[in-house]
């Protein structure tokens, strides 16, 4: 656990970067820290592992005021992921990864064992270890950041920005995959981004900073669009809230329709409606047209885009963007392996959303 009582931090020009911050991120869970440029996010997030020391109050980790304890030795036990990774260019991903350990007292042979299975959790080949930074895609350079945050099993870990500098399809898989590592691991996350949809996805409870450091609102995601505290949360959360609050509801009772299925590398029969277009396994790989003509076995090339895939059992907002982002009017619903298990229609989502607002 991770307690603010009464934070401040001003710096010698005066300025007030956090001001009187209290909160509490509680044990095994994603506390996610957001707002506008300037809010003390990041700060705030410096003076728990002493990069920054406050001006006044007191941070607790369990019940270890933070201030009592060597900076150095304080770090050692705490996990901390920046924005570009910040990995060391002149060693390579093993060596990055073993950073920590090795600086705890571990040997070599130890620290290089446990920096490969860490390669392993993170989703990176072993054979990745012999590389350098520079060698690497920039989704890759944040998957062995957190690897080598996470190298000396701390309980504690810091994320700056970790995502904010990889393009957006690369950043919804490591989002995915910290909520995966989560999951398995349980740390206590503090996160900070300026993105409220990252906020509300990842975090068990946001924090919502405006300018000069203030806490304008700390609750979970699904009350923070429910019930914004002022108008200031009301508009940093969005106009569209009442959509992002779907990510919470629920999808068991909604109807799996099935859909006209053509294989790629087969001949295409001819089509009086939309036909999915599937692979070998079964994966969805885009739609084919109604009237379509294909010479010869069906390639990718002739097929349309199919929008966004909802998981069978996830929430009303990923059936009803699937819907919504079909060509054929029709959302793709697969199962937890990615395979195609059928169709949902965007009218059936919304009369199952009433249904359960009449519920309620």
């Amino acid at each position: 656990m991770i307690e603010f009582r009464a934070v401040t931090k001003r710096f010698p020009d005066g300025t007030t970067a956090v001001d009187k911050l209290s909160l509490t991120a509680e044990s095994g869970r994603i506390t996610v820290l957001v707002g506008p440029s300037g809010c003390g996010k990041t700060t705030s997030l410096r003076m728990i592992n002493r990069m920054i020391d406050p001006t006044d109050g007191t941070i607790f980790i369990d019940d270890l005021d933070v201030r009592t304890t060597d900076p150095a030795v304080l770090r050692r036990g705490i996990g901390y992921v920046i924005q570009q990774a910040g990995l060391f260019p002149h060693r390579t991903v093993l060596d990055n990864v073993a950073t920590v350990p090795l600086l705890i007292g571990w040997g070599r042979r130890k620290a290089r064992a446990r920096a490969a299975e860490l390669l392993e959790v993170v989703g990176l080949p072993a054979a990745m270890g012999a590389r350098y930074p520079a060698q690497l895609s920039g989704g890759q350079q944040q998957r062995v950041g957190v690897a080598r945050a996470l190298a000396a099993d701390p309980p504690v870990l810091l994320m700056d920005e970790p995502f904010s500098a990889v393009d957006p399809v690369v950043r919804e898989g490591l989002q995915d995959e910290l909520l995966r590592l989560q999951s398995e691991l349980g740390k206590t996350v503090v996160f900070v981004t300026h993105d409220i949809d990252e906020a509300i996805k990842l975090g068990d409870t946001v924090a919502v900073l405006r300018e000069g450091g203030r806490l304008a609102q700390f609750a979970p995601p699904d009350q923070l669009l429910a019930e914004p505290a002022d108008d200031f949360v009301s508009s940093f959360v969005g106009r569209d809230r009442g959509y992002r609050r779907l990510s919470f509801v629920g999808s068991d009772g909604l109807a799996i329709h099935p859909l006209r299925t053509v294989a790629l590398g087969e001949p295409a029969p001819p089509l009086d409606e939309w036909a999915l277009a599937v692979d070998g396994a079964g994966r969805p790989r885009g739609w084919l047209p109604p009237s379509s003509t294909v010479d010869g076995p069906l390639t990718e090339d002739a097929l349309r885009p199919g929008g966004s895939l909802y998981t069978k059992g996830g929430s009303l907002r990923g059936a009803l963007d699937a819907a919504l982002s079909s060509p054929s009017g029709y959302g793709v619903a697969v199962d937890q392996a990615g395979a195609l298990v059928g169709g949902v229609v965007a009218g059936e989502v919304l009369a199952l959303l009433r249904s359960h607002r009449d519920d309620s």
